[in-house]
C-alpha cells in the first residue's frame, strides 16, 4: 500500500479523535464557562458544542438550579450571655455563572463560612428569647447580611431556614421547672375563678329558693328519693324544724284544749290504789 495514504489515513484518524475529545453536552439545568487559555471564553447553553482540545479550553459546568445548603450547628453567644448551638439551611441559586466561577474559588464553601458568620453576628445581636421566638426576624437579619455578601459572587439567596438551636443542659432544665410553675399557677388560677363563678350560681339559687321556701322541701325530698334508689342504704336525716314545727304546734294546742286531763287521770290512780291497801 502507498504510505502516503496510510500516513494520510493515521493523520485523519487522529484529526477525529482529537476533535472527538473536544465534544461537550452541556444539559438543560447548567451552564458551561470556557477558559480559552486562561482567559475568559463564551457561555455554552445547554446542548453539544465543540471546544478546543489538547487544554486550550477549559470547561466548567455551573449548576444554575436552587440547592440547599446545610450549615452545621456551631456555638454561638447571645446577647444576655447565653451559650447555644445553632444550625441553618440555605437555599441557594447561581444568577451568574461567570461571577459564580471567576470571582469566588468555591462558592459552596464561601457561602457556608459567611452564612457560619452571619449566625455568630446576628446570634451577638439578639437576645435568647427572640431568639426562639421571633425566628422570622432571625432569619430577616441573617438574609440580609448574607445576601448583600454573596450577590458580587453571582448568588442569590432566597430563604435562610434556622434549623436548630440547642440550649444548654441547665439552661434547659431550668426552663422546664419555669414551665411546670407557670403551669401550676395557671391552673390555680382557673381553679379559683371557677370556685368564684360557682359561688356567684349559689349565691343566685339561695335568693331563689329564699323566695320560695316550698321549692327547698321539693328539693331536699329529691334527694332523699335519689339516695333511697340504690339498694338497701341506712340515712340518717337530720328534719328541719320548718317540717316538724306544724305537729309541735298541734300537741300544743291539744294541751291546752283540755288543762284537767292530767289531774283527773293522777286522783283515779291515787284512789285505786288507797282501795287495795285497805283490802290488804
Amino acid at each position: 500500500m502507498n504510505p502516503a495514504i496510510i500516513a494520510a489515513v493515521a493523520l485523519g484518524s487522529c484529526a477525529v479523535l482529537v476533535l472527538g475529545s473536544g465534544l461537550r453536552v452541556i444539559a438543560e439545568h447548567q451552564r458551561g464557562l470556557v477558559l480559552r487559555l486562561g482567559r475568559r471564553g463564551p457561555v455554552l447553553d445547554p446542548g453539544l458544542h465543540l471546544i478546543l482540545p489538547l487544554g486550550i479550553d477549559r470547561l466548567t459546568r455551573v449548576d444554575m438550579r436552587s440547592a440547599v445548603l446545610e450549615v452545621l450547628p456551631l456555638e454561638v453567644m447571645t446577647r444576655d450571655g447565653v451559650p447555644v448551638r445553632i444550625g441553618a439551611a440555605v437555599h441557594l441559586q447561581v444568577l451568574n455563572p461567570v461571577l459564580a466561577v471567576t470571582r469566588v474559588t468555591d462558592y459552596w464553601q464561601s457561602t457556608r463560612q459567611l452564612v457560619q458568620a452571619a449566625l455568630r453576628d446576628v446570634a451577638a445581636r439578639v437576645a435568647l428569647r427572640s431568639l426562639l421566638l421571633d425566628q422570622d426576624a432571625v432569619r430577616e437579619a441573617l438574609g440580609r447580611f448574607v445576601d448583600a455578601r454573596v450577590e458580587p459572587w453571582g448568588l442569590r439567596i432566597s430563604a435562610i431556614d434556622v434549623r436548630e438551636v440547642e440550649l444548654p443542659a441547665a439552661m434547659q432544665r431550668t426552663m422546664e421547672r419555669h414551665a411546670d410553675v407557670l403551669g401550676q399557677k395557671q391552673a390555680r388560677r382557673v381553679q379559683a375563678e371557677a370556685e368564684r363563678e360557682a359561688g356567684q350560681q349559689l349565691a343566685v339559687a339561695a335568693e331563689v329558693l329564699a323566695t320560695q321556701p316550698h321549692e327547698v322541701q321539693l328539693r331536699f325530698l329529691q334527694a332523699l328519693s335519689a339516695i333511697g334508689g340504690g339498694g338497701a342504704t341506712v340515712v340518717v336525716v337530720p328534719l328541719p324544724t320548718e317540717l316538724v314545727q306544724p305537729f309541735i304546734d298541734l300537741q300544743g294546742h291539744a294541751a291546752r284544749a283540755h288543762p284537767g286531763d292530767d289531774g283527773d287521770g293522777a286522783e283515779a290512780a291515787a284512789r285505786t290504789e288507797q282501795e287495795t291497801g285497805q283490802s290488804r
